[in-house]
């Protein structure tokens, strides 16, 4: 669908550039890193088939993961104003978290699929301290922001509550026990102040812009990820089924905004449907092995959030062959 008047001329495009490839490009390594480990879950009755679909995506992840990085650090200095263009975005600013928590779920897949190791424990080490300094910056920066402060209120906001709500899916094999246990409790805290400010946002200025409409299935990871902790640290199966639920009603609100989210051209923010889904089928797998829900529906749900993410790899693809994704941004104006 096109939002030109009928016969216009299209705007006039700018070249493509790596210039335009902000830190939102980590979150599709992000969705590859959930769709691993959601796969290592269904090896539990699937077996060798699923580890081969897990090992296959984790491997594509971290290729990604290492190109994303030689990139950034090369547009930081092509671009040096990048960096403070990207730290001043008053909505982009949170895709700071993106690095770091694509890092931790990189750890959390080697310990998944290898077992622990100190290669792992340092890696999970390192990007455990930088996501609760990112945490940290994130809520600083969003209690001086001044006038664009509400701007900034996405459910993008939620990445850094889930980067720490991750910590003791490898932190609790690792032996990390109390670090987990420490920023999971931060990320569990900051979970209902975040949804709470996202009310008030609503009531204040109305949506967020249109191309962040996919980032309303950025709810679904919070409760689904925190779901995988509990089932760890052993408590009763009630309270990780309870998450599930409340993870399942933000399914259901996001699918409702789907039709919304494709009246548009395809963009980064698009990638917003990845993790949370596959983060939702992780743990729907995992109380279909302890019996709480049927097997069926859990291998549906990794159905769905599989094809979610292939789907967005090709067009992901399209996308850079065109240079459609190097664009840049729209200014995130509101709507009246």
């Amino acid at each position: 669908m096109s939002c030109a008047a009928e016969g216009s001329a299209p705007p006039p495009r700018a070249p493509a550039s790596l210039e335009h490839l902000g830190l939102i490009g980590f979150v599709p390594v992000m969705g590859l890193c959930g769709l691993s480990l959601a796969w290592a879950q269904a090896a539990v009755g699937m077996g060798e088939v699923a580890t081969g679909v897990a090992q296959a995506a984790a491997v594509l992840a971290a290729g990604l993961m290492l190109a994303l990085l030689g990139i950034t650090i090369w547009r930081f200095v092509r671009w040096p104003l990048t960096r403070v263009h990207d730290a001043a975005h008053p909505v982009r600013h949170v895709f700071v978290a993106a690095p770091t928590v694509s890092l931790i779920l990189l750890a959390t897949c080697g310990v998944a699929l290898t077992g622990p190791s100190a290669g792992w424990d340092a890696l999970w080490m390192a990007a455990a301290a930088a996501q609760a300094a990112v945490t940290a910056w994130v809520v600083l920066r969003w209690l001086r922001a001044g006038a664009s402060r509400w701007m900034g209120v996405t459910p993008a906001l939620l990445i850094p509550v889930v980067g720490n709500v991750l910590l003791p899916l490898a932190g609790l094999p690792l032996g990390h026990a109390l670090w987990s246990a420490v920023q999971w409790a931060v990320g569990a805290v900051l979970w209902p102040v975040v949804l709470w400010l996202l009310v008030l946002r609503l009531q204040r200025m109305g949506p967020w812009p249109a191309r962040m409409r996919a980032s309303v299935f950025i709810l679904i990871a919070p409760p689904a990820v925190m779901g995988l902790g509990l089932s760890l640290w052993k408590v009763p199966l009630l309270w990780p089924l309870l998450l599930w639920c409340v993870a399942l009603a933000f399914v259901v609100l996001a699918l409702r905004q789907l039709p919304q989210c494709f009246d548009q051209p395809f963009g980064w923010p698009m990638w917003s449907l990845s993790f949370p889904l596959t983060a939702f089928a992780a743990l729907s797998l995992r109380l279909a092995d302890a019996g709480a829900l049927p097997q069926p529906l859990a291998l549906l749900v990794l159905a769905l959030a599989s094809v979610v993410v292939a789907a967005l790899t090709r067009w992901t693809w399209w996308g850079l062959r065109s240079g459609d994704l190097l664009q840049p941004e729209p200014s995130p104006v509101p709507r009246p």
